[in-house]
């Protein structure tokens, strides 16, 4: 009597595949779920550093009308001591640091945007003869590091 032969198939090297299949699966699902969560974390944080931006640069908006308005009341009520009248005007203002030693006045000021950045507004004011192009011309609008940096450079390689 014939012993019924059964065909030869490696049953152990299909499991083995399947493993390292469903490995390979979970380990980029992983990967994949990972990176989504740190652009998440990441998108969040540009929206809020976005909308904190916005909302200085609206407050130095209000202040550039502020200061525009006692720009042009200074210079439609006295034209000859245009500068001495704006200087004593922008000192009431808050926040605001005028210079008028130089041959070109500045009137600078800051709104702070974060703890540690603001939106820093620099005007160059026009000349009382060319005010047709407007009182003055914003030289700088740029937001800057409002605290200092320390960096930590020390690389402690070896304890003692």
């Amino acid at each position: 009597m014939k012993k019924p032969s059964f065909p030869v198939t490696n049953i152990g090297s299909v499991s083995l595949l399947m493993t390292f299949i469903v490995l390979c699966l979970v380990t980029f699902s992983t990967l994949s779920l990972s990176g989504s969560v740190s652009e998440y974390h990441y998108s969040q944080k540009l929206a809020q550093h976005n909308q904190d931006y916005y909302e200085a640069s609206n407050t130095a908006t209000r202040t550039l009308q502020e200061i525009d308005t006692i720009l042009h009341d200074t210079y439609t009520r006295n034209r000859d001591s245009y500068y001495s009248s704006a200087d004593r005007q922008l000192a009431l203002l808050n926040g605001i640091t005028a210079d008028f030693s130089k041959e070109t006045p500045t009137v600078t000021y800051e709104v702070p945007v974060t703890e540690k950045r603001s939106l820093k507004v620099v005007l160059s004011l026009n000349k009382p003869g060319q005010m047709q192009e407007g009182y003055y011309k914003i030289t700088s609008w740029k937001e800057i590091a409002s605290s200092e940096w320390n960096g930590d450079d020390q690389l402690n390689l070896f304890k003692p």
